[in-house]
């Protein structure tokens, strides 16, 4: 660990100016009756690891079907409510028609891709508590195959030019209305998948989080219902019904974590990869009641950088496991609640502040610095990693503190 202190008057007076400039009446401070003195440390023996759980994907806004990036997604499960159906047992109602629809925004989508559209009245999977990996390797045989889609576009002719919008998927649903309104069904899943395993074949599709329901996965219902019956004339309602699905989720079938050969750390949302990161902060000997101006945590990128990667830091509590395999189905590691922060990659680095946590630490005994948690925003692609060199010489954290 190396440390670097640094007390200079100039220093002290730019400092000062700074913290009072966000204020509309600056305050007049007189250093020379000032007893507050500044100190910088930098700390220098930063260590960590990556660790890998079951991917976390059920809440984006896509649907992936395929292989892409060395990425394989299998299928994409649709799950529909069971609440609604019962309007269509009525003897008085007819159903004309009834759809399944889809969205891409790929204007290239021809009906002959290969994908084809599964249905089993059983449960299968929880958006919410189901894991994509282990969802894989999921048997279609005892599915109804219900074929490949119509696919048509939609654009947006307002103006004299005409602008792609999305491309709608479509299937005719026709041969399940009796399991779909039958309400002795509670289940009613879907899942999409190729029929063929080409490397070459994939799909994004729109989730059900990816708009207000304009573009989410839905069964359309045209139907008739008789209105008023009498011996003069009948009247009847031309009606529609639209069912948005209300769980949708992304199979993976991910790879394991290997051990890595030299000093780095990954994150990646898809493949389930997350670190650990260990600043000793607390070997160092603060005086009392000082105060933390900032403590800010520069971690460089190794040579592929990739700039704004979003990144969210928990401090962690309990004991660090770290021993070899390091795959889980769900995150070992429990998050402090408290004191967290959130930035992004930028120039080959990352910048993250760690003034809350450190101050705590400082503050309240009964917090141990046992280490924090870096993963990915969920605003990330799945499909990309970034990685960290902890032997790079760069890394550090700088903290500038106030002491009486």
């Amino acid at each position: 660990m190396y440390f670097a202190r640094l007390i200079t008057a100039a220093g002290l007076s730019s400092i000062l100016l700074i913290l009072t400039s966000c204020s509309e009446d600056p305050i007049q401070t007189d250093l020379s009756t000032n007893d507050l003195s500044l100190d910088t440390l930098l700390l220098k023996n930063i260590s960590g690891f990556t660790y890998q759980i079951s991917p976390d994907i059920s809440a984006y806004k896509k649907l992936y079907i395929g292989n892409n990036h060395n990425f394989s997604f299998p299928s994409s499960l649709l799950k529909f409510p069971s609440t609604g159906w019962d309007t269509f047992l009525d003897s008085l109602v007819t159903i004309d028609s009834i759809f399944l629809k889809v969205y891409a925004d790929d204007s290239l989508l021809n009906s002959d891709l290969g994908l084809h559209l599964y249905f089993i009245s059983d449960s299968i999977f929880s958006e919410s508590n189901s894991q994509s990996a282990n969802l894989y390797d999921l048997d279609f045989s005892n599915w109804n195959d219900l074929g490949m889609p119509n696919i048509s576009v939609r654009s947006d002719t307002s103006d004299t030019i005409s602008f792609f919008q999305e491309s709608i998927l479509v299937w005719d649903l026709t041969e399940q209305i009796t399991y779909l309104v039958d309400t002795a069904n509670y289940h009613r899943t879907f899942s999409l998948s190729f029929s063929n395993e080409s490397d070459s074949s994939f799909i994004e599709l729109f989730s059900r989080e990816y708009s207000a329901g304009a573009l989410d996965p839905k069964i359309e219902i045209y139907y008739r219902s008789v209105n008023n019956s009498t011996a003069e004339e009948v009247l009847i309602d031309t009606l529609t019904r639209i069912v948005y699905a209300s769980e949708d989720i992304s199979t993976i079938d991910n790879s394991n974590l290997g051990e890595s050969a030299d000093n780095t750390i990954m994150l990646n949302r898809g493949r389930g990869y997350r670190s650990i990161i260990y600043v000793p902060f607390d070997s160092l000997t603060l005086p009392s009641f000082s105060i933390i101006r900032y403590a800010n945590l520069f971690l460089y990128e190794k040579e592929d950088s990739l700039d704004s990667y979003s990144i969210r830091m928990e401090p962690l509590i309990g004991a660090v496991i770290n021993e070899q395999p390091l795959i889980f189905d769900s995150d070992p590691y429990e998050n402090l609640g408290a004191h967290f922060s959130n930035s992004s990659t930028s120039e080959g680095k990352l910048q993250i502040s760690l003034k809350s946590y450190f101050q705590s630490v400082l503050m309240v005994d009964t917090l141990k610095n046992v280490g924090m948690k870096f993963y990915s925003s969920i605003n990330n692609s799945l499909f990309d990693t970034v990685k960290f060199d902890l032997d790079n010489d760069l890394n550090r954290v700088e903290i500038l503190y106030a002491a009486p």
